[in-house]
């Protein structure tokens, strides 16, 4: 009788913390599809185009996947960049993720394996956040690391506070 008791409060306090970290992940992912993301506008000049880019996905920076079925599976991409933002569209969907270059935190250059293409290959991996959360994008482009690189430093240069990030190595004294 009381190892019965202690089971079945166990089962529900495993229920109730299941129940608040679904809760907390629903919470993150409507602050991040609520908060404002830019538009594509066809007016707008294109600074780099590559259709066919492999999209690796997208998740919270801690690791937690998103739930959302567009942005979740990897997939083949195009990828384009203008002067606010970089746009990727799921090929097929027409679903377009948009990242204003200033919610931009980091853009970093890796190698690792890419299971839609069974090998490895370089990538941009992009920090950046949105409604408060903090998000990473993997994405591989035509041309390797030359195109990453080009892509890289347009966002960069695009995210308007360059000054205040190259501040302190300025400041520096030269070894």
């Amino acid at each position: 009788m009381t190892a019965a008791w202690i089971a079945g409060a166990l089962a529900a306090i495993a229920a109730a913390v299941a129940l608040a970290l679904a809760a907390r992940i629903r919470a993150r992912h409507r602050r991040f599809l609520a908060a404002p993301a830019p538009k594509p506008r066809p007016e707008d000049e294109r600074i780099l185009d590559q259709p066919q880019a492999l999209y690796h996905g997208t998740r919270f920076a801690d690791g937690v996947g998103l739930l959302a079925t567009a942005w979740k599976e990897p997939c083949v991409s195009d990828v384009w960049c203008t002067a606010a933002a970089l746009f990727i569209r799921r090929e097929g969907q027409g679903a377009v993720l948009s990242i204003a270059h200033a919610e931009v935190t980091e853009a970093a250059l890796h190698r690792r394996f890419a299971p839609i293409a069974g090998k490895d290959l370089p990538m941009l991996r992009l920090r950046w956040s949105r409604g408060g959360e903090q998000l990473q994008t993997d994405l591989s482009l035509r041309g390797g690391v030359a195109s990453l690189e080009a892509l890289r430093r347009e966002i960069h240069l695009r995210q308007g506070n360059v000054a205040a990030q190259l501040a302190p190595l300025l400041e520096r004294p030269p070894p």
